[in-house]
């Protein structure tokens, strides 16, 4: 006779589900729309928005172009690591949209912090064209935009790194909401929940 088991069959066997990000991050090139996207994201999850940047000004005391070019791009970096690191567990607590700056998902260290606290990256990609348009209608200053040959190089070096975030979204020639609506989607959230579809 065969030996009664407590197991159901795995057909019916509850289902636990996957696991939801409590947090993202969105990384790219400078002109990807990180923050613009990022803003919008956030209003849409009911999450908080965190720009890494801006914890650098604030903290720095100086602007982004002034840190770079009195301190130079090793103790910016730093500075940069430091903050992430520092922002991620409030963010995983609450929710939040943190917005990357164009060198930060460059690092491998901060790109094992992402992962090691299940943080999602998303990388907003466009080709360099359409990325050296956006930076120059925006007039903002770029401590690292000087040409467009040099803006390409310095593209073309820096996207197999961001190639390695967990999802990619192109966003040449599309809609703000598009966009959002996209990766709300590939991450399996509800928009204004934050919480699982």
């Amino acid at each position: 006779m065969p030996q009664m088991t407590d197991e159901l069959p795995s057909s019916t066997r509850p289902r636990t589900p996957p696991h939801l990000p409590s947090a993202v991050s969105l990384v790219g090139f400078m002109g990807a729309g990180k923050t613009t996207i990022g803003q919008a994201l956030a209003a849409k999850l009911g999450w908080r928005f965190v720009d890494l940047d801006d914890l650098i000004v604030k903290r720095g005391g100086r602007t982004i172009p002034e840190i770079f070019q009195q301190d130079g791009e090793v103790a910016f970096r730093d500075l940069e690591q430091q903050l992430l690191q520092q922002a991620i567990r409030p963010s995983q607590a609450g929710g939040a949209v943190l917005s990357l700056g164009g060198g930060a998902f460059i690092d491998n260290t901060n790109q094992r912090l992402l992962r090691e606290n299940e943080i999602p990256a998303v990388f907003l990609d466009a080709p360099a064209e359409e990325l050296f348009r956006r930076c120059e209608e925006s007039g903002v200053v770029r401590p690292l935009l000087s040409d467009h040959d040099c803006f390409s190089a310095l593209y073309e070096q820096r996207r197999p790194a961001y190639m390695n975030a967990a999802y990619c979204i192109q966003t040449a020639g599309r809609e703000i909401a598009s966009i959002v609506d996209e990766i709300i989607s590939r991450l399996g959230l509800d928009a204004n929940s934050g919480a699982s579809k």
